[in-house]
């Protein structure tokens, strides 16, 4: 009883709050500001950070504070607000070593590290939950790996490499957060990996056709296989076809890319080249067979020829991705545990 009453004391201080703050506003900010606009949509969406479209803001702030606020002032506020619930990527960083801290003692055999440069500043930062450390053993051994664009004040790459399960199923093993993808951060990231998955002649990743990946494999990794990703190579053999012809050569490609055989490989092939000349010509110019063509792939890959994986978990994270360091690795861990 006592604590229901203290919650219910709690719950009307807010509440409290949140009106006096809201009053206080109307009553000394009568200028429509990014800070008002951020007072009204912490009084009326409490917690939350996926707040309405600017455009509605405009309405929202002009019926609870009575004042007009324009679309920039509007999704200037938003961001205010944001950085209010989730905290500003300065105070994210002041606390994210005492956050990865945490987050190995309650998650046993998590291997979590940040990276700073000269100047204390962020540079990188690797993530792999021990729960999927440990169940990769189970995992199909193929690692694809890619990155994506963070949305957030100071960018970067959201970096991360999944597995597959025998059933199909994404399976995340880690993830990290890079300056660019260039060789030294391609090659951070993987010798972070390594740590949890050593090198294995068993082991195949698979990625875009991007130099400092394959580089960073190469160096990282080298009794592994590596392949790239036949849907990619598919989007960069296809401008060399003419126009009306793009689709089809795309289709060709892909179905030359997963011949069993070398007989039915060069069937397809030779034919593939006397209809697209010049994407047979991009393909044979520094494009070694065995990065693509299944059958003379050296490892074991299974169904995977793609790193649609790791799309599909950039998909998952696009909101995140706009997120400061630490709500972007709480958003990972939250789904990661699902």
């Amino acid at each position: 009883m006592k604590n229901s009453t203290y919650f219910s004391l709690r719950v009307y201080r807010k509440m409290h709050s949140c009106s006096r703050v809201l009053t206080s506003t109307i009553e000394n900010k009568r200028k429509g500001t990014p800070q008002v606009v951020a007072d009204v949509l912490r009084a009326s969406y409490p917690g939350v950070v996926d707040t309405p479209a600017p455009r509605s803001i405009v309405k929202v702030v002009q019926n609870e504070a009575h004042v007009n606020v324009s679309y920039s002032t509007a999704l200037r506020g938003k961001k205010l607000a944001i950085s209010q619930v989730r905290g500003s990527p300065e105070e994210s960083f002041q606390r994210l070593h005492s956050y990865m801290y945490v987050l190995k003692l309650v998650n046993p055999g998590t291997v979590a590290n940040v990276k700073v440069d000269g100047n204390n500043k962020f540079k990188y930062l690797f993530v792999a939950l021990g729960a999927s450390i440990e169940g990769f053993s189970s995992m199909r051994k193929v690692i694809v790996v890619d990155a994506t664009f963070l949305k957030n004040v100071y960018g970067g790459m959201l970096v991360f490499a999944t597995a597959q399960d025998p059933n199909h199923h994404h399976y995340p093993i880690a993830m990290g957060v890079i300056d660019s993808e260039k060789d030294s951060s391609w090659r951070w990231f993987l010798e972070m990996l390594k740590t949890v998955i050593p090198d294995n002649p068993e082991i195949v990743f698979m990625s875009d056709r991007h130099t400092s990946i394959a580089k960073a494999v190469q160096e990282v990794y080298p009794q592994s296989q590596h392949g790239f990703c036949v849907w990619h190579l598919s989007r960069n053999v296809r401008v060399k076809a003419a126009n009306g012809w793009k689709n089809l050569c795309s289709k060709k490609f892909i179905e030359c890319a997963h011949k069993y055989t070398e007989s039915e490989f060069l069937i397809a092939y030779t034919e593939f080249g006397r209809m697209f000349p010049k994407a047979a010509e991009y393909l044979e110019n520094g494009l070694p067979l065995e990065k693509w063509a299944r059958w003379n792939f050296k490892g074991d890959k299974y169904n995977l020829d793609t790193s649609n994986a790791c799309e599909s978990m950039s998909n998952v994270f696009k909101k995140a991705r706009k997120y400061a360091l630490l709500p972007l690795i709480d958003a990972y861990v939250e789904k990661v545990s699902e």
